[in-house]
């Protein structure tokens, strides 16, 4: 019997883990999500941070080039 907690007079948790239907505990807060796909490299994390970071050089490389030419 999957009862957690069985002391003869009250069995606890007897409705619910045999209850076929509970609920699945579903984690919806996104910072946790961030931090755990970070954690666990997620490839769409990595590959967000790889792009913005080309990007990111790609504006500095090209704003120093048109000061450089301003001069």
């Amino acid at each position: 019997m999957l009862v957690r907690y069985n002391n003869g007079k009250i069995k606890i948790g007897c409705e619910y883990y045999l209850n076929p239907l509970r609920p699945k505990y579903i984690e919806y807060d996104e910072d946790m999500l961030e931090l755990q796909s970070y954690l666990i490299h997620d490839p769409r994390i990595l590959n967000r941070q790889y792009w913005a970071k080309r990007i990111y050089v790609a504006i500095i490389l090209f704003v120093l080039t048109i000061m450089l030419m301003a001069h």
